[in-house]
């Protein structure tokens, strides 16, 4: 009866180590199927930001060069409109400072009497309307001289030269301040865009990092669980001599000795 106490025993001992073996086997592998499937979405979600962070860069990439090209055709341009002003503002000092030597010469020669004069610097302020050919031009006075009629004439030319000069110069003024406006605009909208895009990469860099930990962490852990799968699979194996094994079933060896006794 004893040796039968002591088979019982062992036999409550192995199934009851068999059965938790099993269970923390099983644990262990369902665990790692887990671990897998977070590391797939993991891997797949850092590979989506990856590719994210490339296109915002590679949208500020754009950006700055836009920027940059934008800025150096601001600066020559504006380069190029400040000198059109100062020439044409030059040429129509030069040709005030002609017309009035013109005019001091031909009163001091007589060759225009003081009324003349003062008509044709009451004109020179008022824009003058001229054809391209003198034959155009009207026979009578309009207030446009002939240019081959001295003195009238050439003072006239000048003073026309002189408004398209002045015409040119207050248009190409407001070009320039069209241009800067239509720059500074540019570059705030650019500008903001850029902000985003920055702000947008550095956001996705920060939860690359994360996620990235994360799979580190997981690789860890089934690194971690794949261990102790092996420690359960290799006390399983350590179990099956003297729990799974033998020449004998513990049913078989209990019916003999209960044969014997009887």
């Amino acid at each position: 009866m004893e040796e039968q106490k002591d088979e019982d025993d062992h036999k409550n001992w192995c199934d009851t180590e068999v059965s938790k073996t099993n269970a923390s086997k099983t644990n262990k592998e369902e665990k790692i199927v887990s671990i897998d499937l977070k590391l797939d979405g993991a891997k797949a979600e850092v590979e989506l930001v990856g590719t994210a962070i490339q296109e915002a860069d590679d949208s500020i990439a754009k950006l700055t060069a836009f920027m940059e090209e934008a800025s150096e055709v601001r600066s020559a341009g504006k380069k190029e409109n400040l000198a059109a002003i100062k020439d044409a503002r030059k040429a129509q000092d030069a040709i005030a400072e002609a017309v009035a030597v013109l005019q001091q010469f031909y009163k001091e020669s007589g060759a225009i009497d003081k009324d003349a004069l003062d008509l044709m610097q009451q004109r020179a302020s008022a824009p003058v309307q001229l054809g391209d050919k003198p034959s155009t031009w009207e026979a009578s006075y309009t207030g446009v001289a002939d240019p081959k009629q001295q003195p009238g004439g050439i003072i006239t030319v000048l003073e026309k030269i002189s408004s398209d000069f002045s015409q040119m110069e207050a248009d190409t003024k407001a070009q320039e301040v069209t241009d800067e406006k239509n720059y500074l605009e540019e570059m705030k909208t650019s500008g903001i865009e850029k902000a985003r895009r920055e702000k947008e990469s550095e956001m996705k860099t920060q939860e690359k990092h994360r996620v990235s930990d994360k799979i580190a962490s997981l690789e860890k852990s089934k690194k971690h669980t794949k261990e102790e799968l092996g420690a359960v699979e290799q006390y399983l194996k350590d179990l099956s001599p003297a729990c799974l094994e033998g020449d004998s079933t513990y049913e078989d060896r209990k019916s003999a000795r209960a044969a014997e006794i009887q």
